[in-house]
């Protein structure tokens, strides 16, 4: 049906735009988690976060992600530079991303410019997108060579040689990468079939020159410059404290800087955890508009089938029995075309009737509470979407007030499907501020019921916390590291055994 406005104007890309999408991140671990998400909807078992110093490079070096996944083949790849397209967004999804904007709003709120490398199918693709590029050719769209190569004879993939030749320009111009063979290089670190590589660089810089990323403080970790303080949450300048936490459920095994991360499963470092089943009708918002949607996609499929139809009884009209070869081909495409629309009728008024049917459906929600006995002031709602953190220390209710110690200390963890709730786009908040406030609502419920069932208030809360070693003085000191309360404390947390593929055994 576009046919009929190819002649209207259209909405065009400009690069103010990437920088202008970038700034929805404004944590920037947010923005590198975005590459770790794309690594785990690709199926990847093995992701390498790592960083290569080049000094000729704003902020000195390259921040690289480098997974064993699936890969994309040449034309999965230039389907990644249009920015909104994603093949994920359905509402049974359990894959994290569904907006086809993380990587664009990812890499460029990192960085200025990325260069990404990615095999399938006996097929290598290159992807360079650069603001660097566009700001000294004075450019205002986006612009993205994608140059493609077959793995075994390291061939170019070409139907316009020229074009070709003018994206590996562009990329030796503008990518830290000067030669064929530099490339060749980056591929040949994708070791198996399949895989991707994200190169990002010309890093971001702090108002006083500094790189907003810091590699130097510690050598295994990528950190927030200037962020690390006693009152802080590590998760909040450590990357990998936060990619740690990232997954409720960590099939992929994650290495910062050449080490292993070791995947931290909340419910089982906490004392007392107890868990508590919510049954609810609410949280409605995405499925009524995907009712909506569905059923505006059934009226739009059948229009398209009536109009298919009369294209048919118009041709039978003015086409008699000893009609020519070409007229005969013309009726049996149109009947062709009618029986296409008839199946994608029937097959959209099926998924109406299943999205109907959801919206009546009731669903569950399992909350887990816990109490942070080995870092009290550390407390708060931990609130994931398909897996993925969204929302972290989150304090409800009476934690709130830091003078009442009624659930200070208490930690709460829930596991939101996305077709209850969906996130904003840049996977930090949640779409529907009201759903979301309802969701915190019913957890300070649950919340309050965990501190009632474990009984504290009735033993007295500084009595509890002094069996651990805390003082009453100061809620934000550790507790004591004598021997007898680091017993104390390590005879009631679970110990967990993480294996190489990343089960976890309590």
């Amino acid at each position: 049906m576009a046919d009929k406005y190819h002649e209207l104007s259209k909405a065009h890309l400009t690069c103010d735009y990437l920088h202008a999408n970038s700034t929805t991140h404004e944590f920037l671990f947010g923005a590198l988690a975005e590459l770790v998400d794309n690594a785990r909807d690709a199926e990847a078992m093995l992701l390498n976060i790592y960083t290569e110093i080049n000094e000729e490079l704003k902020g000195g070096f390259m921040l690289c992600f480098l997974d064993d996944g699936i890969g994309m083949d040449p034309n999965e790849a230039a389907d990644i530079i249009h920015l909104g397209k994603s093949m994920k967004r359905i509402s049974d999804s359990q894959l994290i991303g569904q907006y086809g904007n993380g990587l664009k709003s990812g890499t460029m709120r990192i960085g200025m410019d990325f260069i990404l490398f990615t095999k399938k199918d006996n097929t290598m693709t290159c992807i360079l997108m650069s603001r660097t590029f566009y700001e000294k050719e004075g450019i205002d769209e986006v612009i993205v060579p994608v140059p493609s190569w077959y793995t075994a004879t390291k061939e170019p993939i070409m139907t316009d040689e020229k074009k070709f030749s003018l994206e590996i320009a562009l990329i030796y111009k503008y990518s830290p990468f000067k030669k064929e063979f530099d490339l060749m290089q980056q591929f040949n670190k994708i070791t198996g079939a399949s895989g991707t590589l994200v190169i990002i660089y010309n890093l971001k810089l702090n108002d006083d020159g500094v790189p907003e990323l810091d590699i130097e403080t510690d050598p295994s970790d990528i950190r927030l410059t200037g962020m690390m303080a006693s009152e802080i949450q590590p998760e909040q300048y450590s990357f990998r404290a936060y990619a740690a936490i990232l997954y409720i459920n960590p099939r992929m095994k994650i290495f910062i800087q050449g080490q292993k991360v070791h995947a931290k499963r909340l419910v089982f470092s906490l004392y007392r955890p107890r868990k508590y089943i919510y049954l609810s009708k609410g949280f409605k918002v995405r499925i009524s508009r995907e009712v909506k949607e569905a059923e505006l996609a059934v009226k739009i499929a059948e229009e398209n089938m009536q109009e298919a139809k009369f294209k048919v009884k118009e041709l039978e009209k003015t086409c008699d029995r000893t009609m020519e070869a070409q007229n005969r081909s013309k009726v049996t495409n149109a009947h062709s075309r009618f029986l296409k629309s008839q199946t994608d009728v029937d097959r959209k008024k099926k998924l109406y009737q299943e999205k109907l049917r959801a919206l009546k459906d009731s669903h569950e929600l399992t909350f887990i509470f816990g109490v942070n006995i080995e870092k009290r002031n550390l407390d708060g709602m931990f609130i994931y979407n398909n897996s993925r953190l969204i929302k972290m220390y989150k304090r409800i209710g009476v934690q709130l007030n830091r003078m009442l110690r009624s659930c200070s200390g208490v930690v709460g963890v829930v596991d939101v499907p996305s077709v209850m709730m969906e996130p904003t786009h840049n996977k930090q908040d949640f779409a529907d501020a009201k759903e979301y406030h309802s969701l915190l609502r019913v957890m300070g419920q649950f919340l309050l019921q965990y501190w009632k069932d474990l009984g504290i208030a009735q033993m007295g809360v500084v009595k509890f916390w002094n069996e651990f070693g805390y003082s009453s003085a100061n809620w934000n000191f550790p507790p004591s590291n004598a021997l007898q309360f680091k017993r104390r404390r390590a005879i009631e947390i679970q110990v967990i055994v993480q294996c190489g593929k990343y089960h976890l055994f309590a």
